[in-house]
């Protein structure tokens, strides 16, 4: 009963089930009381038959009429049973085992009851005929009760046909109608669920049922009201990450000029140099902080009518690789690179695809628990670009695979330098340029595969071919 299909379907169709059995147990009284009648009138019948054959013989026994009993004739092949008696109740003719009715009055009267003859359930009419020399006699049929049972139930079934093949029809008119009458009802829960998860665009009210407007209008004024307030909070973030930079720039500044006074002894340059490290996963922190807030900002005040611009997968995964050597070395990790399809273009920033490609080989370098290797794939998918990475360190296991793309979320909290954005960035541009990441495990259940597809660029929808320049790149951390 959660669907409101389901409610309005039961609200509609159980009353009128009711209705339909209430009306089924009177159609079977009925169709009851009609098997009774006919019966009457048959044993009424062939009861005025054999009395006014008895009044023309003037009560001489000559036995019944055949023309009396054909009425009975049918597939049922009811017993049937008759005795004629005086008025002081002597038998003149028929079975004996008839029960006498009760007091009957002389003239032409007939009375109806049930009895039983040799264990047979009857029903028995009692017709009373005058006779010419003044006596009187009563003549008794009686009729067993297969053929009424017989006649009631065509009756009945003959109806509940009726009753089925209405309820089927209604029930068949009420399916077409709920679909017919909630149609834009689930057209609107299905344009609400094609939605992108964060996405603010406000709901189109037009074509709609006047019911949904107020839904809509709610709902449309939530997003302006969210949008204003992401807004605000995006704007705060910028300017408060921007301000920090530049004050851990000046402190960085100072502490380097600190390490080189001649001044300044082993233990205070010690301290410096911890200093120092601090400031620089400070400034890292609020790069990706400055990196995310762009990130939603180009999302939600994208323009489609400007082609977004084109960029050469391989040429930025080589630039990145060649930054993060240096560190590879330092880790003693071997780090390969493996474009097949070296061509590929897709309709993306440099620095998106360089922030992608960028965290993931740092991540796999700096997770290595020893010397390792890390290689690194570029290769056609369809319609998409397919980046793999995969390494040959301690992996993350299947359970934090998903929740590692949230924000500050860490599978291994005692890690040092790490923050918990790297993937989150990696997951807010792949979303943006409409792309998905995977994770699982690498070659032989050993380390981590990340699997990155990206559409590829579209011809004529897209503007120039940008390499990575150097201004692009930035000094690992």
């Amino acid at each position: 009963m959660h669907s409101l299909k389901s409610r309005l379907a039961t609200w509609v169709f159980l009353p009128m089930l009711v209705c339909s059995a209430i009306d089924l147990v009177v159609t079977y009284r009925s169709a009851d009381r009609v098997a009774t009648e006919v019966q009457r009138q048959l044993l009424r019948g062939s009861a005025r038959i054999i009395a006014e054959q008895m009044a023309a013989d003037g009560g001489a026994s000559n036995g019944a009429p055949p023309a009396a009993f054909e009425l009975f004739a049918d597939e049922n092949q009811d017993r049937v049973f008759y005795a004629v008696r005086r008025s002081d109740g002597r038998l003149i003719d028929g079975d004996a085992a008839l029960t006498p009715p009760p007091s009957l009055g002389l003239g032409e009267q007939e009375s109806y009851f049930k009895s039983r003859v040799r264990g047979d359930p009857v029903r028995v009419v009692a017709y009373g005929q005058d006779l010419r020399d003044g006596g009187h006699i009563t003549v008794e049929v009686a009729q067993t009760m297969r053929g009424h049972a017989a006649l009631r139930k065509r009756l009945f079934l003959m109806t509940a046909r009726e009753h089925l093949v209405l309820l089927a029809l209604v029930l068949v008119a009420l399916v077409v109608a709920l679909r017919w009458t909630l149609r834009p009802l689930m057209q609107f829960s299905e344009r609400v669920g094609r939605r992108q998860p964060g996405s603010l665009e406000q709901l189109d009210a037009a074509a709609v049922p006047r019911e949904l407007l107020p839904v809509i209008g709610a709902l449309n004024g939530y997003v302006v009201r969210l949008d204003q307030t992401l807004s605000a909070y995006e704007r705060f973030v910028a300017s408060t990450a921007h301000h920090l930079r530049t004050s851990f720039a000046i402190l960085t500044s100072q502490l380097n000029y600190g390490m080189r006074d001649e001044r300044v002894g082993p233990e205070q340059k010690a301290l410096l140099a911890a200093m120092q490290n601090t400031t620089v996963q400070g400034t890292k922190v609020i790069n990706q902080l400055l990196i995310l807030a762009s990130i939603e900002q180009g999302r939600q005040h994208a323009h489609p009518e400007q082609p977004p611009p084109s960029t050469v997968l391989s040429e930025t995964v080589t630039s990145v690789i060649e930054e993060l050597a240096p560190l590879a070395q330092r880790y003693d990790v071997e780090l390969g690179l493996d474009a097949s399809d070296d061509g590929l273009v897709l309709a993306a920033a440099p620095h998106l695809l360089r922030e992608i490609t960028f965290n993931l080989i740092d991540n796999a370098i700096k997770h290595m628990e020893g010397p390792g290797s890390v290689s690194v794939r570029i290769q056609r998918a369809g319609n998409c670009a397919l980046l793999r990475i995969v390494d040959t360190g301690p992996g993350i296991a299947a359970a934090h695979r998903d929740r590692v793309f949230e924000r500050f979320y860490r599978a291994d909290p005692g890690k040092p330098n790490s923050f918990g954005l790297g993937l989150s960035i990696v997951k807010e541009i792949c979303d943006s340029l409409k792309g998905e990441i995977r994770m699982g495990a690498g070659e032989q259940g050993r380390g981590l595969q990340v699997d990155v597809r990206l559409p590829l660029a579209v011809a004529g929808m897209t503007s120039e071919v940008r390499t990575p320049g150097r201004q692009d790149l930035r000094e690992p951390s």
